[in-house]
């Protein structure tokens, strides 16, 4: 079955015949593609014979007595008219995929805490064991087919997808991501089940692989020969950025077993992440290099309270604090005590527009540079969310993206500009870009100069899962997993006229990506302790700065052309001397 390319009558089991549109779409794998219709989801099998070869048929019928909340099961077979089976339909779920759940800019912008951390992490416990007790084995459970709800009623809430790959009854499994393979067994079990979920959830804590760091010996590319020798982070000699959090923050019991785990081959189920014990005797802390250097940067703090700290900045020089009150750093001025959450803040004419989403609703207010007055504003336009690419504002709609625009007359009124048509239901926005799937070719959405927008095929984006991306005017970063397992970062360097880029992109260590992209075209940012890159994409030039105050924890951001760093909740700018 290719690509969905009209209209298409389906009959799903226990629910009746249903039409889907190519405007259903959501995102393709490597067997099929997914349609949304209200609150279901079909899988169509790009095979048309995996139903009947595969006996499908009978594994659905194992798997849909699988009722967990978090796990989203197959709830019966899809049909066409004819009675031929094409695939399975399911509930739709809404959730982050969970790799961005191991970033600490996701995190801090988020409010996602350790505490919310181990109610994840033990409820994915209980899903794991769900499946074992029923007799299923999840073979494959990376950090893709894991989604988590942060937000919302009984949140954190996980959820394990692509059900239908699991092994059960007569059915085996084959196909697993090398980054989460149990390397020193041959087969599948609940024991190699178990040393995935270890993988993924530690990401969850520390935000690195535990395979991963720097180790004499072995390069950023020696993942599998790390695993299959046990060199773990908790290796003697692995030195981490700053960036990694710190392992104390892993309840002891469940700590001790991450680190038989992953070091002498434990294969055991993990115990609660809410178990009482006492503190771990010589519990590593995070390892870090020092890097001397000639002492090049100047660091000035701009805006240091304990009571306020800082968690967020936007390029039109608006502060949000953990208060969730925000101020305008050249003033020091409260603008607003209450921000909502996900609320976006740009510059305009006579002072900011504060915009969010509520309910499918866009609720904003403008408030004044001189007075500080807010006054509410209107707009009747369906939204999902918002984007936003430096100071221009877009909401999502089911057509597309809307530019937003204030304008000033007797009163402030907001208005719409150019629409572009993209795919939202398949389209994940980040900071300052979009990524767009239409039926498995990946799209660029880049907003640039003061009223254009570029949407630029990127077959390199095709095959690999985007964790987390940046961009602004004519330069585009992504981290991205592989289907090995691999952390990669890419970047895209466009022409003037967005027609045409440059490609680059080398493994990393983990999906963080602190940097900040300049107006004038420099992108700043911090891969290593001790390092900041200051790189001049549009003319290849890459120059490092050197300097034992630079680490991977300061978070770098920006407002206008001036460079900031978010420290333990104190803002600073970052300057050459």
């Amino acid at each position: 079955m290719s690509a969905l390319k009209q209209p298409r009558k389906l009959s799903l089991e226990g629910k009746g015949t249903v039409t889907i549109h190519p405007s259903d779409y959501l995102t393709s794998g490597g067997e099929g593609e997914l349609y949304r219709i209200g609150d279901t989801v079909v899988k169509l099998y790009t095979d048309k014979e995996k139903m009947r070869r595969d006996g499908m048929i009978a594994k659905i019928a194992l798997l849909r007595p699988l009722k967990h909340p978090s796990v989203v099961a197959p709830a019966g077979v899809v049909a066409l008219p004819t009675g031929e089976p094409v695939g399975f339909h399911m509930p739709y779920v809404s959730g982050e995929p969970l790799s961005r759940l191991f970033t600490n800019d996701f995190r801090q912008r988020e409010g996602f805490t350790h505490d919310m951390t181990k109610t994840l992490v033990e409820r994915m416990r209980e899903a794991v064991t769900f499946a074992h007790d029923k007799g299923a084995v999840l073979v494959d459970a990376n950090e893709l087919n894991w989604l988590a709800r942060v937000k919302g009623a009984d949140a954190p809430m996980p959820y394990v997808i692509d059900v239908d790959s699991w092994a059960i009854g007569k059915f085996g499994a084959s196909v697993i991501m090398p980054s989460i393979r149990d390397w020193h067994r041959a087969t599948f079990d609940q024991g190699s089940d178990w040393f995935a979920w270890a993988i993924v959830t530690f990401q969850l804590w520390s935000g690195i692989h535990p395979y991963k760091g720097k180790l004499d010996g072995y390069g950023p590319g020696d993942l599998l020969a790390r695993m299959k020798a046990n060199k773990s982070v908790f290796t003697s000699g692995v030195r981490l950025n700053r960036a990694v959090r710190d392992f104390r923050v892993i309840p002891p019991h469940l700590a001790q077993w991450y680190e038989a785990t992953f070091e002498s081959g434990l294969r055991e189920r993990p115990p609660s992440a809410f178990a009482s014990a006492v503190a771990l005797g010589g519990a590593k802390t995070v390892l870090y290099a020092v890097t001397t250097g000639a002492g090049t940067l100047v660091f000035e703090k701009l805006f240091d309270e304990p009571l306020r700290r800082v968690v967020g900045v936007w390029p039109s020089g608006v502060l949000r604090l953990k208060d969730d009150s925000l101020v305008e750093l050249r003033t020091k001025r409260t603008i607003s005590t209450n921000a909502p959450p996900r609320c976006e803040v740009v510059k305009v004419e006579g002072g900011w527009l504060i915009a969010h989403v509520e309910n499918g609703t866009l609720a904003a207010e403008y408030i004044a540079l001189a007075t500080l007055l807010p006054t509410k504003l209107t707009l009747p336009i369906g939204a999902q969310g918002l984007f936003r690419s430096g100071d221009r504002l877009f909401v999502v709609t089911l057509r597309g993206i809307t530019e937003l625009t204030l304008r000033l007359f007797s009163k402030p009124v907001l208005a719409v500009g150019g629409t572009w048509a993209v795919a939202t239901n398949s389209t994940a926005f980040f900071d300052g870009v979009g990524v767009s799937d239409v039926l498995g070719a990946k799209f660029l959405v880049l907003p640039f100069g003061e009223s254009a927008c570029a949407l630029v095929r990127a077959p390199e984006l095709d095959s690999v899962a985007v964790v987390n991306a940046k961009g602004f005017g004519r330069f585009v970063a992504a981290t991205v997993l592989s289907k090995t397992g691999d952390y990669k970062l890419l970047t895209f360097t466009f022409d003037r006229e967005h027609g045409a880029y440059t490609f680059a992109g080398r493994i990393v260590d983990s999906p963080e990506l602190n940097m900040a992209i300049l107006p004038k075209g420099v992108a700043a940012s911090i891969e290593n302790d001790g390092v900041l890159s200051l790189t001049v994409p549009t003319e290849g030039r890459v120059v490092e700065v050197r300097d034992k105050h630079i680490t991977t924890d300061m978070l770098l951001m920006r407002i206008d052309d001036q460079v900031l760093a978010v420290t333990g909740g104190a803002l600073s700018s970052v300057r050459m001397r």
